[in-house]
């Protein structure tokens, strides 16, 4: 595949959003805090996961909960999204 390389950056990237989305909801429920702001930064950092598990119906939209389909899915949305722009740039560049 000829996008290998920034398919490997965008998922590596994502990855480390969704870990620092968990870490964050982590310290707040160590801190006490079930809802409210540390949720909600892990969801904003987790972006991609936010419009799945609405459409899912999976948890409460403010509640930060780490689940596998939702970064699976999450994860191929990153990887059509870097594909595109790939074939964008080399058909401008032509």
């Amino acid at each position: 595949m000829r996008y290998l390389k920034w398919c490997i950056a965008s998922l590596s990237l994502y990855t480390l959003f969704t870990l620092m989305a968990w870490f964050i909801d982590e310290i707040g429920w160590k801190k006490g805090v079930t809802e409210g702001n540390y949720q909600v930064y892990a969801n904003l950092l987790s972006n991609i996961q936010f419009p799945i598990k609405v459409l899912l119906g999976m948890d409460d939209v403010i509640n930060y909960n780490f689940r596998l389909l939702p970064y699976m899915m999450g994860a191929i949305c990153w990887v059509f999204i870097t594909i595109l722009f790939c074939r964008l740039k080399t058909s401008t560049h032509h």
